[in-house]
């Protein structure tokens, strides 16, 4: 807690011919973080990139015959127990040709068949008028025309000096040549589709002939492929998962540095993984390696957090991952979020459901496998337990401050003390941000930093003595003896005001250029120092804001229901009731969870994080390679 894993540097020198598989393995336990080989005169490619070139064909030619063999690649690797890339390539190509001509042969059918499709449509049509396709095609002495019109069966003219017949909205016209434009002016009219040239001329029994043929070419074509994805697809798959695997392997080994037989990998480790380490390196290379490890301050970085405070690493890195020059702020994050979101959500009932509905989201992320979305349930999960703790204090269960007693105060009765203590709770969560920032900055040495800059112990000590001064003035209306005020708030301010003073000569930083620049800066940080502090203790008046909002929208529930029954016994009032707690739940909810969310990062978290680290990501292979 409040501390992080001891990640070290480390490089092994190993025999070159060894890599892949020592990859392999550091994939397979993924316990190293890899970086890029600085190198001078050491290779840093040794033919990586043409061998992963070839994996990368081999992926791409069985991902393809795979997708047009409708088979699912999945996320899920498979182990193989030989690479022959040789051989798996020509295997690969050779299934992709066969695919491809197959694929080409598929969509030539396919057009035969429109056509002959399109064709029968046509015969049948001719063929219920009683015409012979031939006709169109031998006439001489007659103008005759085939197609589509957008009515169906129009009225001829009574002296009309062509014929014509029908069949659903196909229209077969004949008409001597001289008569031949008083029929096409007629058709226009119904919107006619010429199709006379369209028409094969091959019969009804002949086009059906060729339709099941083709039909049969097509079953022959679908047997054919359903052979190959039994007998092909099996192999395929393995191949395309072990390349996948494979492919992951050569982009960690082209971080690494060669010479002629030896390689170097580099990377970070967790300090109690390195035994790991040793075992699977003496495993592999027996005493064939050299191994070395050191400390360093860029290290990425792994939180260790227990389980209750783990949720909350999802919030802490939405503002960046804390760096090794800082202390992990993951259990003061969650103890401020829980307090302040219980505090603006104070229901009992209403606490039980969210608390219940964390429990439902973690069920589903496991089954699931979603880190992220186990983590928000388990948010959900403890920022419902303490809505459900604040309800009992205030005396709330679904909306209704009559069914429990109150074990502190009702918000709506009593808003200047709630007031108060969100404001006090606010001026105690600035504080504990501001000794952060001390603890930080004593842990790298910056001791001007944590002594006599804006946020270090002299501010520290003059807010907490005005936040202390005001209470007792509030409660005990005394104002503080003079000797007080002197040490604790005068004192304070003088300190920071001589900083640039008492820095060069204890702390050996640079002394201000010019006096009367240095004067107008000092008058100007106090004033923002003053401002920001006001504001940021000010603003968490948000928090009983937003109880008092929560406590109105129960009343204006409630209030609804009883004017539907005012024995609230009715199905109707009943039904309202529920209604408005789902919406006070999800809106409300939703609400404070994101003003929670905005007082830990402006007002808590500005106080001393910086979040300029970088995330422990070891390297892993999805699922499991044997040998290669």
């Amino acid at each position: 807690m409040f501390v992080k894993s001891d990640i070290r540097k480390v490089t092994v020198a190993l025999e070159k011919s060894l890599g892949h598989e020592v990859y392999i393995r550091l994939g397979d336990v993924g316990i190293i973080h890899p970086a890029r080989m600085q190198t001078g005169d050491v290779l840093t490619d040794a033919g990586i990139l043409e061998e992963e070139a070839r994996t990368r064909d081999i992926i791409g030619g069985s991902a393809f015959v795979l997708n047009a063999l409708n088979i699912e690649a999945g996320d899920t690797s498979m182990s193989i127990k030989t690479r022959d890339e040789e051989k798996d390539a020509l295997f690969v190509l050779r299934a992709k040709g066969v695919m491809e001509r197959l694929q080409r042969l598929r969509v030539r059918l396919q057009e035969k068949a429109a056509v002959i499709a399109e064709q029968l449509e046509y015969a049948e049509a001719l063929n219920a008028m009683g015409i012979d396709p031939w006709t169109l095609k031998r006439a001489r002495f007659s103008r005759m025309v085939f197609g589509r019109i957008a009515d169906t069966a129009p009225e001829l003219p009574a002296e009309a000096p062509f014929i014509m017949a029908f069949a659903g909205r196909y229209v077969f016209g004949a008409a001597l040549p001289k008569d031949a434009q008083a029929m096409l002016r007629f058709l226009k009219g119904y919107d006619f589709l010429d199709r006379t040239a369209d028409v094969s001329g091959a019969s009804l029994e002949e086009l059906k002939r060729r339709d099941n043929s083709l039909r049969h070419r097509m079953e022959v074509l679908d047997r054919y492929s359903d052979n190959l994805r039994k007998e092909t697809g099996p192999e395929l798959l393995k191949l395309y998962h072990s390349y996948k695997g494979y492919e992951e392997v050569l982009k960690a080994m082209r971080l690494s540095g060669f010479s002629a037989k030896a390689m170097f990998i580099t990377g970070w480790i967790d300090a109690k993984d390195k035994p790991r380490l040793v075992k699977l390196l003496e495993e592999i290379c027996g005493g064939l390696y050299i191994l070395a490890d050191e400390r360093d301050a860029n290290a990425p970085v792994r939180m260790m957090n227990i389980r209750l405070f783990k949720p909350f690493e999802l919030i802490v890195k939405m503002m960046g991952m804390p760096a090794n020059s800082e202390i992990d702020p993951t259990p003061l994050a969650a103890i401020m979020f829980v307090l302040v979101f219980g505090l603006m959500f104070g229901d009992l009932g209403q606490g039980l459901v969210l608390a219940a509905s964390g429990l439902i989201l973690k069920y589903i992320a496991k089954k699931k496998a979603q880190e992220d979305l186990d983590n928000a349930g388990g948010i959900v999960f403890a920022c419902g337990l303490s809505a459900a703790i604040c309800g009992i204090l205030y005396g709330n269960l679904f909306s209704s401050e009559e069914l429990i007693p109150a074990l502190w105060i009702r918000p709506t009765e009593k808003i200047m003390t709630l007031f108060a203590v969100t404001i006090l709770l606010g001026a105690v969560i600035i504080i504990v941000g501001l000794c952060v920032n001390i603890i930080n900055a004593f842990i790298n040495s910056d001791y001007t930093e944590a002594l006599l800059e804006k946020k270090g112990m002299a501010v520290l000590i003059l807010y907490s003595a005005i936040v202390l001064f005001t209470v007792r003035a509030m409660t005990q209306h005394g104002m503080p003896s003079l000797w007080k005020i002197c040490v604790f708030i005068l004192l304070p301010l003088i300190v920071f005001s001589l900083r640039g003073v008492i820095g060069p000569v204890f702390f050996h930083v640079k002394r201000p250029h010019d006096i009367a620049e240095y004067i107008t800066e000092t008058v100007m940080d106090i004033v923002e120092i003053t401002l920001s502090m006001f504001a940021n203790t000010v603003s968490f008046i948000r928090v009983g804001a937003f109880a008092l909002s929560h406590a109105g929208l129960s009343i204006v529930t409630y209030t609804f229901a009883a004017m539907a029954d005012p024995g609230l016994k009715s199905v109707w009032a009943i039904s309202i009731i529920a209604i408005g707690n789902i919406l006070i739940i999800g809106f409300e909810g939703l609400i404070c969870g994101i003003q929670s969310i905005r007082l830990e990062f402006y007002e808590f978290f500005s106080k001393f994080y910086k979040g300029d680290g970088v995330v422990f990501s070891p390297f892993i292979i999805k699922g499991k390679m044997s040998e290669v």
